[in-house]
Order: C-alpha cells, then structure tokens, then sequence
C-alpha cells in the first residue's frame, strides 16, 4: 500500500508533466498514424502524404499562436477524429484527376466509382487535420510556461521521441489502424479527465467500432509501409488467381507459372535465343514482389537466384499463398531490403539482373516526393546494375510502361550507361498499358528509336516519371495553397503586426529553412543506406536528438555568439554543398560511411537549432514565436516542389538563402532590448 501510495503522490506531483509528455507523445504518434490510416483509404493520397503534413503544422501553428484564446481546442479533439474518420471510410474520394493532372506518371488501377468530388474530400480532409492538431498544439503551448526552460524542453522532446519509437515498433509489428486510434483516444481522453473525458471516450469507442467494421473479410495486413490485401478468385476450372492490393489499388496477381502475361517468360525465351541458348544459372531480381518472376526463373533452370523485396508482408504473402511455392525453393535465397542498397553492397556477379516491375504505389517520406522505387531508376543505379553482371551477363527490365514517353526515357539512360541502346519488345499499345521488355548487356544490343530525348533521372534528379525539371502546374497550386494558408493562419491568429513580424518572422525564415534542411538528410540517407522504413525512422529520431543536444548546450553556454553560430552553420552547408555524395557512396565499410554521412548531414542540423535554441530562449512570447515557427515549416513544405525543377543539391543554396536572410532579421530585430521569459528552450519543428 505505501508503495502504491508513494507512486499516486508522485503522479500527483507531476501531474502538470505528464500531460506535457502526452501530448507530445499524441501529436508524433496521431500525425504518423494519420498519415498512414488516409493513405490507405485516400485513392493516390499516398502519393501526396505531406498535403496531410501541411495540415498538421497548420493546425500546430495556430494551436500555439491561439494559446491566450479563452476556447479550449482540445476538448473538440474527438469529434474531429470521428468527423475526419467517418468521412474517410463512409466516402469514396475520387483522386483519377490528381494521376491524370499531376504532371508525374503514376501506376495503379483506375479510380473507384466517385460518390464525393476530389475537392470537397480533400478540403474536409485537411479542415479536420488542422483542427485536431489545433487543439493539441494550444494543449501543448498553454503547459510550456508551467516549468524552467531546459524541464519543459525535455519534456517535450522526450514524448516526441517516445512517439516515434512506439509508432515505428508498432509498423514493425503490423498493428492495425483500431490499435492506433485505441491508444490515442485513451491519451486524449486522460487529457481531458477533468471537462470531457466521457464524451472523449464515447466519440473514441464510435471511432474503432467504426474503423474494426470497414475491415475487409480477407487477408489485410499492414507492412511498414503500406496496406496489403489479398484474396483469391477462380478464373476458370483449370486456374485460381491471387490478387494482391497496396492501399486499396491493384498491384500484383499470383497464378501458376505460364499463365501470366509473356513478359515474364522474355528472358528464357528471347534473351535466350541471343545468347545461342546459353540459360542463366545466377539470377539477382530486383522487386521480386509475391515470388512471380522468382517462380520464372525456377523453372528455366537458374542455380541460384537472389530475391530482393523491400515489403516483408508482400514476400510473406508470396510465402504463404503463391501457387507455385517459389519461395520455399532451396536454391531461392529471399533478401528483405531496398534493392538499390543491396546492389551497392553485394560482391556477386551475376548473369542475369531483372527490374521485376518494381514499382510502388506509396511515397517513401511524408516530406519529399519521392517513391521507394526513386533511386532505382537512375543512370547511377544502371550503371551499379552494370558493374553486377559477368561479361556475358544481361540487365532485363519489364514492366506495363502507361506511355512511349517513358519508355523511351529508360531506352536512352541504358544507352548513357553501357554506351548502345537496348533491345526492346513491346507486347502491347498505351491503350492497354504499353507492356514491354527491355535487355541490355555488354554483347546485347539493340537499336536507336526516334523521338526527342527527355531528361535522364539521376541521384540528384531521381524523377523517373516527369519528362523534364519543372514544377507541374498542379503541385505549383499546392505551392501556391500551402504559402496562402501559412499567411492566413499568422492573419487568423491575430500576431501579424509589423512588431510581431519584426520579432518572429526569423522564427518563420528558420522553420521554411530546417524542413528543407531535414529533407534533403532524409534523401540523402535514403541514397546512402537505402529506402527502408528502418532508415527513415533513424533519421527523423537522429534529428530529434541532436535538437535535445544542441539546446542542452544552449543552456549550459548561454552567451554564444549569434554571429558566430549563424557562421558555423552557414559553412556547414557550404561544405555539403560542395561535396558530392557520390564520395560517400564509394566508402564501401558501412560504418565509416555512417560516420561520414553523420558528420556532413547532421552538422547543419545541430548548428541550425543551436541558432534556434540561442533565439528562442530569450523571446518574451515563446509560444507565439514556436507558432511562427511551425507555420514557417508549410513555406517550406512549398519550397520542397521546387526539388522537381532543380533536383535535391541545389535545394541546400535555397537553406543557406533562408539562414542568411534570418541572420538579417536578427540583427535588425536584436537592436531593440527584450525582457526574457520563463519560457522552454525549443527545438525546431520535429515532426516524422
């Protein structure tokens, strides 16, 4: 009894710091969640998962700058959720303009039957995501003035850094969206234990009846990356066929070998018949998917076939439910990982490579644009392809291409790489998906075709599907809705004074600038150690602790040089502007590698929330200033489009512009004396 007693006065005590840690464990967990639950449920918003991103700083923005409003936000946090949820699984979104106007090539099936326009879905979207992040950022805001600076600090990273660590163990372990909303709605509920718990639990058990109702009688499974389905149909009497969806869309079919479509048999066939009949006795399949083009393989003879598959539950399903078995072979060695860091790391040489139709119908990052399959459709990565065959070996790509355009892309990338074109078949037109085959290798070659050349995709530039840099005419809207909703929110909230601005606009320049920053790490890891779910989580956790490090330090050396901080930081990213990464890529130890990657990407990022926490900690509106903070994060959500016209490097010139201009207004700002405030030292935004 003392013991419970003693643990009941200790909660008691630090009531006030629990609800700090909860809500910013609930504001990490939600958003991830969130993005996750609609981009399942959202046809193609996948794709688009930092329009929800946007949504969520819009809502922190004004949740922190509407901290001083009598309304309470957070108690209408429920019936947000119930609203946002329903609306989603109750609906159908029709999102065929956004493949159809996007200005990129995207795969998958045709869109569903439309009951709710794609404007009306996506404006409801978004107003529901402000709101409930709305209340939580005033929740959290309002309990920053309650502790000394570095308490309140590490309050709220330490619940930022417990949220992202439950959620990536719960990806990993394949918890289902009831459990996400279960957690938290009982969070949220604790939060609201003295106005409107009851009603926050009602709203909440709606929210999971409702969600554990919508689930499909078959097979689902939730992978790290994305919502896998699956069920069989019979075809005929003599065939049963295995269907296989990612987020709702059409993705791979399993059926017995010689039943699929006559690109899969290309490279037994009429590669083959090129090389006098020689087979493949070494095979490395790059997106070996359920186990299809592995199934190919088997029976043409290989001895030995590596299959790299980035989606554990994609292999599993494979595993368990492929007719043919092909993974239960013992000559098939599986390989779960990203296909263009294996290529990187492995010291075999092979005679055949495939490209098995890896493309994917999620977006790897909530911040950038690109797809988990981006970096495999590089002139680098062809050339890696290259380097893996034996001298008579051969590269063989196929795939359902949509459009000439790219098709004819691919044809000039491979003749960049190995110096002639490849040989193509093409079985079909665009009208019925334009399935072709492509082989190239060192004694296999094909000829030139006619057209105009479109711009190779690069490590730089990794966008396969666009034709040539620009910013397409409708994410140049979304640039154009993102900076509109920043202004309107600062407008809202009542803080754009010329005062405020000259106090906090650097809080802005200083949010657009470390979005970016934190981009372009997530690429750039993404192209050293891969496109794994594993990776992007390590990044985001690296980015949190080396906020919590470099405002410790802060506090400990409180009369660092403004000047001198701003210098470092800006040489910094001098320095990794002028260093190519593809110096990185050649260290072949992984951990030297690491070290140097951690040292080049990670120093800006320390400099940039040392200068932060330096600013922040003397504010006399701390939250006011974290709110202008966050809301600058959506211009540089916009500014993350410009990438797509003139790749990811150049985007570090755009950082070094917004630092030097922050730097400016700091100095014209810092004329003036401030009183400081018992406000918390905080990092920059950090959501994952």
């Amino acid at each position: 009894m003392a013991s419970l007693r003693n643990m009941i006065d200790w909660v008691l005590r630090h009531a006030t710091a629990i609800r700090l840690f909860l809500v910013s464990f609930t504001v990490l967990y939600l958003e991830l969640a969130l993005i996750r639950f609609l981009s399942a449920e959202v046809l193609y918003l996948g794709y688009f998962s930092n329009f929800v991103l946007m949504g969520v700083f819009l809502g922190l923005g004004l949740g922190f700058l509407l901290a001083d409003r009598p309304a309470d936000f957070l108690r209408h946090v429920p019936l947000a959720l119930l609203i946002l949820v329903a609306f989603v699984l109750v609906t159908r979104v029709d999102a065929s303009y956004l493949r159809e106007h996007i200005g990129q090539l995207f795969f998958g099936t045709d869109a569903t039957p439309l009951r709710v326009p794609l404007w009306v879905g996506l404006v409801l979207i978004l107003a529901s995501t402000v709101f409930v992040f709305g209340g939580l950022g005033q929740a959290a805001a309002r309990l920053f003035v309650a502790f000394p600076p570095i308490r309140a600090y590490s309050i709220d990273i330490a619940g930022s850094l417990v949220g992202i660590i439950v959620f990536t163990v719960h990806a990993y372990l394949g918890v289902p969206p009831v459990a996400w909303f279960a957690l938290s709605f009982i969070i949220i509920s604790v939060l609201l234990y003295r106005t409107a718990s009851l009603s926050c639990a009602v709203t909440g058990l709606a929210v999971l009846l409702l969600v554990h109702a919508s689930a499909p009688n078959h097979f689902t499974a939730w992978s790290p990356y994305q919502r896998i389905e699956a069920w069989s149909e019979k075809q005929s009497p003599e065939l049963t066929v295995v269907f296989l969806t990612v987020n709702g869309i059409g993705h791979q079919t399993m059926q017995p070998v010689g039943s699929k479509e006559p690109m899969y048999d290309y490279p037994y066939t009429d590669v083959t018949a090129l090389r006098q009949g020689k087979g493949f006795d070494e095979v490395l399949i790059i997106g070996a998917g359920s186990g299809s083009d592995v199934a190919y393989a088997l029976r043409a003879g290989a001895k030995a076939i590596d299959a790299v598959e980035i989606d554990p539950v994609i292999y599993q399903c494979g595993y368990r439910f492929h007719p043919d078995r092909p993974y239960s072979d013992p000559r098939v060695k599986v390989v779960i990982n990203d296909g263009r860091a294996y290529m990187e790391r492995t010291h075999k040489r092979y005679d055949l490579v495939i490209y098995a139709l890896p493309d994917s119908l999620a977006a790897y990052s909530n911040f950038a644009n690109i797809r988990l399959e981006s970096f495999l459709f590089t002139n680098e990565s062809f050339r890696q392809a290259k380097e893996l065959l034996k001298p008579d070996g051969v590269l063989v790509l196929y795939n359902y291409y949509r459009k000439e355009w790219l098709l004819k892309k691919i044809c000039d990338m491979l003749e960049d790489v190995f110096g002639h074109p490849p040989r193509v078949l093409v079985y079909t037109d665009e009208e019925h998906g334009l399935m072709a085959s492509l082989a190239i290798g060192p004694a296999i070659a094909g000829t030139r075709p006619g057209g105009p050349r479109y711009a190779p995709a690069t490590d730089d530039w990794p966008f396969l599907y666009m034709r040539y840099p620009h910013i397409p005419p409708m994410y140049a809207g979304i640039m154009l809705l993102f900076v509109v909703l920043a202004i309107a929110g600062v407008a809202v909230s009542g803080h754009a004074t010329l005062n405020n601005m000259r106090i906090n606009l650097p809080f802005s320049l200083m949010g657009a600038a470390f979005l970016l920053l934190e981009t372009k790490s997530v690429i750039q890891f993404v192209l050293l150690f891969g496109a794994t779910w594993l990776v992007n989580s390590l990044v985001f956790f690296a980015v949190l602790v080396s906020v919590l490090l470099a405002n410790l330090l802060v506090v400990r050396l409180p009369r660092l040089n403004p000047s001198l901080l701003f210098g470092l930081l800006i040489g910094s990213l001098v320095a990794q502007y002028l260093l190519p990464l593809n110096l990185l890529l050649s260290i072949q130890a992984l951990w030297v590698r690491y070290l140097a990657a951690s040292v080049l990407l990670f120093s800006p990022i320390f400099f940039a929330n040392l200068v932060f926490g330096f600013l922040f900690k003397d504010t006399p509106k701390a939250a006011t200033a974290f709110g202008w903070n966050v809301i600058g994060t959506m211009i540089g959500g916009a500014l993350e489009y410009t990438s797509m016209a003139v790749g990811y490097r150049t985007l570090t010139l755009a950082v070094i512009a917004l630092y030097a201009a922050c730097y400016a207004l700091t100095r014209w700002s810092l004329r003036g004396s401030r009183e400081p405030s018992r406000s918390p030292v905080a990092g920059n935004v950090h959501e994952a």
